[in-house]
């Protein structure tokens, strides 16, 4: 049942502000909500709003900054969602992973990246899109038993605990190959639902020079 937005959340109309650092001017037209998310984050790492945008910006060169400014201030939320998914007396999942020595990715019920560990970026090695943010089959192939879509639904509705899967990474120069185990998680206190990918540490990266990858099931 749809339950209507409270008070707090009705006036949200986009709404311009100019930030300043170095002397540059930033002009950003933000929700208000992505406006406190912002100042949130920015008191959170001690320093002015407008050097946390101006950081954000050097590591953006897209058409439209508002826009990104709106999905990170999103994936931050996902982030501190996953970090609670243990409970409150265990490790959050976003700890869990991060400091696994196995390589693995939290993945939202979009199939978003909304994390991964240092591990998973050696075995990806240079990539030319960006992982966090990123869409699963965007950023790697998968091969599931049945069509990745499928097997989805079930772990989101909660009919599989988990799932198998291969992994193909295709680059000029290189063909990385992994076996990988999806799982399915949820949160008690959000319900919430996220998925952790584990890369099976027998994996090994495979020339380009060995063929041609065999191809993959569709979705």
């Amino acid at each position: 049942m749809f339950n209507p937005a409270p008070p707090a959340f009705l006036n949200q109309a986009p709404k311009p502000r100019i930030v300043q650092y170095r002397n540059k001017r930033y002009s950003v037209r933000l929700e208000p909500i992505y406006w406190q998310t912002l100042e949130v984050l920015a008191d959170r790492q001690r320093i002015r709003l407008g050097r946390f945008v101006a950081e954000l910006a050097e590591t953006y060169d897209g058409p439209n900054f508002s826009s990104y400014l709106r999905v990170f201030c999103m994936l931050e939320g996902e982030q501190a969602l996953a970090r609670e998914t243990l409970g409150p007396t265990h490790h959050g999942l976003l700890d869990v992973v991060t400091h696994c020595p196995n390589p693995g990715l939290i993945l939202s019920r979009y199939r978003t990246v909304i994390a991964y560990n240092r591990p998973f970026g050696e075995w990806l090695g240079p990539a030319d899109v960006a992982v966090i943010g990123a869409e699963l089959t965007t950023l790697v192939q998968v091969r599931t038993r049945r069509s990745l879509t499928e097997v989805w639904q079930d772990l989101v509705s909660g009919r599989e605990p988990k799932a198998d899967a291969k992994l193909l990474y295709v680059a000029p120069g290189r063909v990385n190959a992994a076996q990988a185990t999806i799982l399915a998680l949820r949160s008690q206190t959000y319900q919430e639902f996220y998925a952790v990918m584990w890369l099976s540490p027998q994996s090994r990266r495979a020339g380009a020079a060995g063929g041609q990858p065999p191809p993959l099931l569709p979705e």
